[in-house]
């Protein structure tokens, strides 16, 4: 039973379980209905305002569930994401991975943050794999240092945009900027760490609180119409 502190929808309410009870379990599932659509609504805003978007799958992943069944106590509309990361937003977490590489985290640059650089995808398909893989040229440097430059000037003269580093402490994937004699790197992607803290960025909650401050307009809209539909409402 949804209850809200205002005469005026008590009335409402009353006059609808009075006349026409079986009227209301349609007038409840309305409400529930909105409350999920203007959740979810609100949640894409909340989403385009607190994170780094690299396309639209992150929003659009957001969906809702209505309720269908006139049974008060098992109606129940949903909302929430399709996206497993999500979740994490919401709640938080910590992303572990094992090997010689450790998790990727995207890097201020990558999304456009540093300097007036455009925002960079790492390379998806095969056929663009190839602008990462660790040139074969550079087997016989003698030092990490002299291995590095070897790998940025071969790939620079092939005419690669990508290319994975290993610096010491830091590694990770880097994007080749400039020609070939004046080649410098940005960092795209860090892959130094073997497990990362993700902290709460609640996506969520908040917009399903913004969102029931409508609930008392859904509310009154939906028994008025089933009051006016069944010819009782007087006003």
């Amino acid at each position: 039973m949804i209850t809200i502190d205002d005469k005026e929808l008590k009335r409402f309410e009353k006059d609808l379980l009075r006349f026409k009870k079986s009227a209301f379990p349609f007038a409840s599932k309305t409400v529930l209905n909105n409350l999920a659509f203007e959740s979810m609504k609100v949640s894409k805003n909340t989403i385009g305002s607190k994170m780094t978007l690299r396309n639209k799958f992150t929003q659009q992943s957001v969906r809702y569930e209505k309720t269908n069944t006139l049974d008060l106590s098992k109606q129940e509309s949903r909302v929430g994401s399709i996206a497993p990361y999500m979740e994490t937003q919401e709640m938080g977490g910590r992303k572990t991975k094992t090997g010689k590489v450790g998790v990727s985290i995207a890097t201020g640059y990558s999304a456009g943050q540093e300097g007036s650089g455009t925002r960079t995808k790492l390379p998806t398909n095969s056929n663009k794999m190839k602008n990462i893989i660790l040139n074969s040229r550079t087997k016989n440097a003698k030092s990490r240092k002299q291995r590095n430059f070897l790998l940025i000037k071969e790939s620079a003269k092939d005419k690669k945009k990508f290319v994975y580093l290993d610096l010491g402490k830091t590694k990770g994937i880097f994007k080749l900027i400039g020609g070939k004699k004046n080649t410098k790197i940005k960092m795209v992607h860090s892959l130094s760490n073997k497990s990362v803290t993700i902290k709460k960025n609640e996506w969520l909650h908040p917009s399903v609180n913004k969102a029931l401050d409508k609930k008392a307009t859904f509310y009154k809209d939906a028994l008025i119409f089933q009051l006016k539909r069944h010819k009782l409402f007087n006003q």
